[in-house]
């Protein structure tokens, strides 16, 4: 065998030998619960009470909540569902709902399984199950009639839509949003196959277009993680009319409260009620 055949012939097989690998340990690659979330608020969180959720496969998990206020009228205001991203546990976006809880609303910070305390393995279907737990806790403690808003952040995306999906919102909050973990993907590993490996697919732009809820998408025009195209295109399919895109022309992937984000997604709930 000539030489550069034998070197071609190399490089194909390590070629595979890599594809192999990624497939392999590709959750290991998506889902990084160990390693934390770094901005300058990270350690910044309001009151939440521990609690523990039960998901329909028989799994226990930590999580965080607070109990809406009441308005003038004796009336509960709306909870805010938060999934955060694939990075680190659900403290370090916990600075997120600061400006929620002071202006009344209840927030529930869904920890998913295999995340901080959590027992069990992140997959799509568990993170879906673990939300669909977490909707559940806010209707025994509310009520079925609770009013209730799904706030998802990059990875917690996905799951927010998995749960539209099947449980339609009050409303959505999409932050650092993808179309498709399979899109998402291809941006960091362009030279694998990823539509024929992924496990978790994450499907958001097939899942948003059964959508009927108001909608708000929120992304950063330097996002380098998830290309802000791909939040236009999650917005441009939604095919509701109640639908609001906020681009931060400086903002990136996960400082998009530096730039105001806080004050668009009260503003924007606070239009809702």
């Amino acid at each position: 065998m000539p030489l550069s055949a034998q070197i071609l012939f190399g490089l194909i097989i390590l070629y595979l030998l890599l594809t192999a690998v990624v497939y392999v340990f590709q959750r290991r690659l998506m889902y990084n619960p160990h390693t934390h979330v770094n901005t300058p608020h990270r350690n910044e969180s309001p009151e939440l009470e521990e609690i523990t959720l039960q998901t329909n496969d028989g799994l226990k998990l930590v999580s965080y909540y607070k109990a809406p206020k009441t308005n003038q009228a004796g009336e509960l205001y709306p909870t805010v569902l938060y999934m955060h991203g694939n990075t680190g546990p659900a403290s370090d976006a916990a600075h997120k709902l600061i400006p929620l809880v002071n202006a009344g609303y209840g927030v529930l910070l869904l920890e998913y399984r295999g995340f901080g305390p959590n027992p069990g393995s992140p997959t799509e279907k568990g993170l879906i199950a673990d939300a669909e737990a977490a909707l559940h806790f806010i209707h025994l403690k509310q009520g079925k009639q609770a009013k209730v808003y799904y706030y998802g952040m990059s990875m917690g995306t996905g799951v927010a839509n998995g749960l539209a999906e099947k449980r339609p919102p009050a409303g959505l909050i999409q932050e650092g949003g993808f179309t498709s973990m399979t899109e998402a993907a291809k941006v960091h590993y362009p030279i694998f196959p990823v539509k024929y490996i992924i496990k978790d697919s994450f499907d958001s732009q097939r899942r948003i277009a059964s959508l009927r809820a108001p909608l708000l998408v929120l992304h950063g025009e330097k996002d380098r993680t998830v290309p802000v195209e791909q939040g236009k295109a999650i917005f441009e399919t939604a095919p509701g009319p109640d639908k609001t895109l906020k681009i931060y022309p400086e903002g990136a992937h996960i400082n998009l409260y530096d730039f105001g984000a806080s004050d668009d997604v009260v503003e924007w709930l606070n239009l809702h009620l």
